[in-house]
């Protein structure tokens, strides 16, 4: 830090609790509309029907034992109004998988126009944020994200932004920005360890202990096993339905927990960052009006948006109602402070 900020230093220790707070920020709730309609659609295992002269759309998975991606990228399509009503086919027969409108985790393509969305095929390597055919490995990824996506990473890529307007209104529509720092934080608090999974990507290179409980592995262990008495397709399909509609709770329970509660704190960390001069002259000090919330990562992103001084440190109240000052720390760091209060 620059001279500037040590001479601040001693100044800080006098005028923090001397400043009174700013006037309480009115928050925009955005409060989490869950999608009414039930999972549980027709599927089956041949060609699309029609009904008279009128199409009806369908869409595609494979057959046999189904994994967590593919489950909630059906589950994602049938929220979107287009898909609402498609009926699901679940084969790996080319010749049927050509018939259908769209087609996710088979046939051996990735093509948006023809809506087909396989990662199995040799040479995909397509990430959340990287250039089209621009990787065929991690430290190729030109995007911020390094993981390779799997069924679900792909359906939520294109089609989540268009999800989250359906799901949760009040985000703000497709384009805005609480919309879209939703988008990539739930992909990567959620999506992203699926995909990873899903392709056999280790979240470390020597993992300390076995991992069971997760929606991956919740999910599979829907499938029917391998001693238990024989099911019939309709049994099979019925398992991917339980299993779809698991996944799509899931993804409820993220999405409510970041629209309700991430994203309103989000709000207040901006609405202090604004109004951090009222605080102190320098901008160095912002003031919540409650503790508790999580801002960390919400003040670093939100200082890059607005080109702000570093902040060094925070004014809250805590559950006691008593006025605490702490220090801000470096990004990436969990002890390194800006600048430390004095011993």
């Amino acid at each position: 830090l620059d001279a500037r900020l040590a001479c601040l230093h001693s100044a800080f220790c006098v005028s923090l609790v001397l400043q009174p707070p700013p006037t309480p920020a009115t928050t925009n709730q955005c409060m989490l509309q869950r999608a009414s309609k039930v999972a549980m659609m027709s599927t089956g295992t041949s060609a699309p029907e029609t009904m008279g002269s009128e199409h009806v759309l369908t869409m595609g998975t494979h057959s046999g034992t189904f994994q967590c991606d593919e489950a909630l990228g059906i589950w994602m399509l049938r929220q979107l109004p287009r898909w609402a009503s498609a009926r699901l086919v679940r084969s790996r027969d080319q010749a049927v998988l050509e018939t259908l409108d769209i087609v996710i985790d088979v046939g051996g393509t990735y093509n948006l126009e023809a809506l087909r969305f396989d990662h199995h095929q040799r040479g995909f390597f397509e990430t959340f944020d990287g250039e089209l055919g621009a990787a065929t490995k991690p430290d190729e990824a030109t995007g911020a994200f390094k993981t390779k996506l799997s069924a679900c990473g792909l359906v939520y890529k294109h089609y989540g932004r268009e999800l989250l307007s359906v799901l949760c209104p009040n985000l703000g529509g497709v384009g805005g920005a609480r919309l879209e720092a939703v988008y990539v934080k739930l992909y990567r608090d959620m999506i992203e360890a699926l995909d990873a999974i899903d392709n056999g990507i280790e979240v470390a290179d020597e993992p300390r202990y076995r991992e069971g409980t997760g929606l991956s592995s919740r999910i599979h262990r829907l499938n029917p096993k391998w001693n238990s008495p024989k099911v019939d397709r309709a049994g099979e399909d019925a398992l991917f339905e339980e299993a779809s509609a698991l996944a799509g709770r899931e993804f409820g329970e993220h999405l409510d927990g970041l629209s309700g509660c991430w994203l309103p704190a989000r709000d207040l960390v901006e609405a202090a960052l604004l109004e951090r001069h009222q605080v102190h002259p320098s901008g160095a000090v912002i003031c919540f009006t409650r503790g508790g919330m999580p801002w960390k990562e919400h003040l670093y992103d939100l200082e890059r948006a607005h080109g702000a001084n570093l902040v060094l440190f925070v004014l809250y109240e805590d559950q006691a109602g008593m006025w605490r000052v702490q220090a801000v720390t470096a990004e990436g760091t969990a002890f390194t402070n800006r600048l430390s209060l004095p011993a």
